[in-house]
């Protein structure tokens, strides 16, 4: 009778051996590792994760809901009709022309924000062009850079937001917000090819101040935004249309800083 207290203890003491070797391993299992979905863009990965992701972009017919063309992740260009466009105009007896497109561009969150926005996200574009080989480029995203053409690019953003948007959906939820983009195409020297990509960001102004200013003094604005993607785009003409017409559509200045 005496050795059952015994075997009742050893009993105990193997279970709360069992259950703390448990609790121990739980303890010391790793936290998940921080969301590193973006990279610099000289490499390593940002300080702060990126939010979002582009995951297509549609160009829209003239003042229509109507896609002329859809761009997705991967593709290198875009073919875009002169004449679907919602206004153009050709300059120098057709030697150039400018066109522009409204975009509806499609945004996934995948990620919390690290910062909140002050007024909203915004979409910016801007172009990247390399245009004479051995020169600096004409367009790039480095920021404040003196003598480079001001763009959304290389313009620190406003706070609060200057054209805001609403992207406060959840993790794994996509939201579409309009883009009015304007592209030119040169045909005297360049034949009409597009030499440069263009890019659309998705920026978050608190974010996007952080990592510009100390400790982190990133200083191109594909590092400072939230998500971006870029497209060559192609200048074409739809059948039975006539693109050679010197002026179509309601022109819009274009609002190319933030």
């Amino acid at each position: 009778m005496k050795s059952y207290p015994l075997i009742k203890i050893a009993a105990l003491s193997a279970v709360l051996t069992t259950v703390m070797a448990f609790s121990c391993q739980d303890h010391h299992n790793p936290d998940p590792d921080p969301v590193t979905n973006c990279e610099r863009v000289e490499g390593g990965a940002r300080a702060f994760p990126c939010e979002f992701e582009i995951v297509k972009l549609e160009f829209l017919r003239g003042t229509t809901n109507q896609v002329v063309s859809t761009f997705l992740p991967g593709n290198a260009k875009v073919a875009l009709p002169i004449n679907a466009s919602q206004a153009y105009f050709w300059l120098s007896m057709h030697s150039s022309v400018y066109m522009q497109y409204r975009v509806r561009v499609h945004v996934k969150r995948i990620a919390p924000a690290s910062f909140q926005p002050v007024g909203g996200y915004e979409l910016v574009y801007y172009r990247m062009a390399p245009i004479v080989p051995g020169y600096p480029p004409v367009y790039n995203d480095i920021i404040a850079e003196p003598g480079v053409v001001e763009s959304a690019g290389n313009t620190l953003p406003l706070s609060p937001a200057k054209r805001p948007v609403n992207f406060d959906m959840p993790v794994g939820e996509t939201r579409t917000a309009e883009l009015l983009v304007t592209l030119g195409f040169d045909y005297e020297i360049l034949g009409g090819v597009y030499d440069a990509e263009m890019m659309i960001g998705v920026v978050n102004n608190t974010t996007a101040l952080k990592l510009s200013g100390t400790p982190y003094n990133y200083n191109r604005g594909r590092d400072i935004q939230e998500a971006k993607l870029s497209f060559v785009p192609e200048s074409t003409c739809e059948s039975n249309a006539n693109c050679q017409i010197l002026n179509q559509g309601t022109w819009q200045a274009p609002d190319w800083a933030f």
